[in-house]
């Protein structure tokens, strides 16, 4: 079974894959990952944060009481002790907790004070032997006065001396540094800070101060169930706000989603209405274009291979029924021959200038237009044309006539391409002509500024100053070819669609005439090809607001131009 087939069917079977693999549900996850990840670091980050502070803290406040209980015991040595290096952490409130310590110093024989001189010789640090401290403050804290030979020469009342003979701060504080170090007594932690005491840079004693941590241990698990009971409230309140957030993120994604599942299936007129002006609402309005536009061609092609099966079966039905007629006798008769054979070329050719005009379509749209460009005379060009259609003038009871300069004017251009443009527009010219009118070409160069009045009693399009006329008029060389016809017009609601594959501004009338809605198309796109313009002008500059309003279509070319 195939990797696709197999993971639709456990996506059909198992919904809960679908969901995983949705973007709300990746929106979703990865918001409370960030917010859980963030959580974690920030609190183990504060926990660490809080036992340095107070581990810092207390370490400072012990260093403190090592400086009273130096200068309480000995006061006529002199003793001397580092000073100790006070943090931030050495707060106001332990501050005044050093201030308030009071010390006694106990002697069972009632002896209060030892007279002892400087230096402080071993034998005077034995007679403090029967001595101890006690402290009466709301810090709970051990002392432990030990000698260079490590013996305990004096102690708090209470201490049992056992646990506290080997703590590593105190070699250390034989070096002359403050040490201090965290060890378990009898399964609790303890904070020691050994302080040296110097006498002439030599350290004589070491005074070793110790306090549980049972404090700050209960402050910390305080604070980290308050940090999981924070964690846990915020990990719901972040999963609500993901899931609104990515719905309202995924709100115009669904839109478009549908939207995209009905274009597949050949359904264009979904609409696609995002209120937004971000990025999606962005990409929401581009793609209600797209489908808009969409829509449109898919009505056009709709429309034109409706037109095109008309077109093809209404010849190849005459060319059909021309030849049964033939095959069935008809051909006897020579004038009944001659006339079904001049239908059946009619029809012919009528099938083969549909054909030309979807291959050339083809081409352009695989930009496989290839010009042939030469020095051409537009005169010769036009007064060609004219020849070619003047048959189909004389038959529709319409003139012809041209207005061409003495000059040759110049351009280069592909022959072929420009004959086949000046024979659509002529020929649609032709067809919307009412019999007994005229069709004027003129050729001018885009220079002309002077309003003239022409030959035929109109006014000269070439001198025309009219808005309209601007955008055909391009700065540089130009040559610009103005077809007139007196025909009814194109309603001002086509014109904007008139250059438009397969749009044809009168249906049936074009129909009628075997139109397909593609000449003008093709010769825009000639024209563009050529480095030239083309546009359509209806009602005509020059109408007077009596009879028909004509078209005037305006032809721009450069005189020269590089090969494309």
């Amino acid at each position: 079974m195939p990797v696709d087939s197999s993971m639709k069917s456990l996506l059909k079977r198992y919904p809960v894959f679908t969901w995983a693999r949705s973007l709300r549900s990746k929106i979703l996850l990865s918001h409370l990952a960030v917010i859980f990840i963030a959580a974690i670091i920030t609190g183990f980050s504060l926990l660490s944060l809080a036992e340095s502070y107070f581990l810092n803290a207390l370490e400072n406040s012990l260093v403190s009481q090592a400086h009273v209980i130096t200068k309480s015991l000995l006061p006529q040595l002199h003793i001397e002790v580092p000073d100790p290096q006070i943090g931030q952490a050495f707060n106001a409130i332990q501050q005044q907790v050093i201030g308030n310590l009071n010390v006694q110093v106990i002697s069972p024989s009632d002896l209060i004070e030892n007279e002892v001189t400087s230096p402080l010789s071993q034998a005077e640090l034995n007679s403090l032997r029967d001595f101890t401290i006690e402290l009466s403050s709301t810090i709970e804290t051990r002392f432990l006065l030990i000698d260079q030979e490590g013996a305990t020469v004096i102690a708090s009342a209470d201490l049992d001396l056992e646990p506290y003979k080997e703590i590593p701060a105190t070699q250390d504080a034989f070096g002359g540094q403050i040490a201090s170090s965290v060890e378990k007594i009898k399964g609790e932690d303890w904070l020691f800070v050994a302080t040296p005491l110097l006498q002439q840079d030599e350290t004589v004693a070491v005074l070793l101060l110790g306090h549980p941590l049972r404090d700050i241990a209960t402050v910390l698990t305080d604070l980290r169930s308050r940090l999981i009971l924070a964690v846990g409230i915020a990990i719901p309140l972040a999963s609500l706000l993901a899931f609104s957030l990515s719905r309202n993120l995924l709100r115009p994604v669904n839109v478009l989603a549908e939207a995209a599942r009905g274009m597949r299936t050949g359904v264009f007129d979904i609409p696609v209405s995002v209120e937004r002006f971000d990025e999606l609402g962005q990409l929401s309005r581009t793609f209600d274009s797209m489908r808009s536009r969409l829509l449109e061609t898919e009505k056009l092609r709709t429309q034109f291979i409706s037109d095109v099966s008309h077109e093809l079966r209404t010849p190849l039905t005459a060319i059909k029924g021309l030849t049964e007629s033939l095959q069935d006798g008809a051909v006897e008769d020579p004038e009944v021959r001659d006339r079904f054979l001049d239908s059946i070329e009619r029809e012919t050719d009528r099938l083969i200038r549909m054909t030309n005009d979807l291959l050339t379509l083809t081409r352009v749209d695989a930009g496989g237009m290839k010009l042939k460009l030469e020095s051409l005379d537009l005169r010769k060009i036009l007064e060609d044309t004219k020849t070619k259609l003047s048959p189909e003038a004389r038959r529709r009871k319409v003139q012809i006539q041209m207005e061409l300069p003495q000059a040759p004017i110049m351009v280069a251009a592909d022959h072929d391409r420009i004959e086949q443009v000046l024979t659509n527009i002529l020929d649609n010219a032709l067809k919307h002509s009412p019999a007994e009118e005229q069709i004027l070409v003129t050729l001018r160069d885009a220079s002309h500024k002077k309003q003239e009045t022409n030959a035929s009693g109109g006014i000269d399009p070439a001198s025309l100053n009219d808005e309209a006329f601007k955008p055909a008029l391009r700065p540089g060389p130009d040559v610009v070819i103005y077809v007139q016809d007196r025909g009814t017009g194109v309603p001002a609601k086509d014109l904007p669609r008139v250059f438009e594959r397969f749009y044809r501004a009168d249906y049936s009338r074009s129909r009628d005439q075997g139109g397909s809605g593609l000449g003008l198309s093709i010769a825009r796109a000639i024209m563009e090809a050529h480095g030239g313009h083309i546009q359509l002008l209806s009602p005509s500059p020059d109408w007077d607001g009596s009879g028909n309003p004509g078209t005037t279509v305006v032809l721009t070319l450069p005189t020269g131009i590089s090969p494309l």
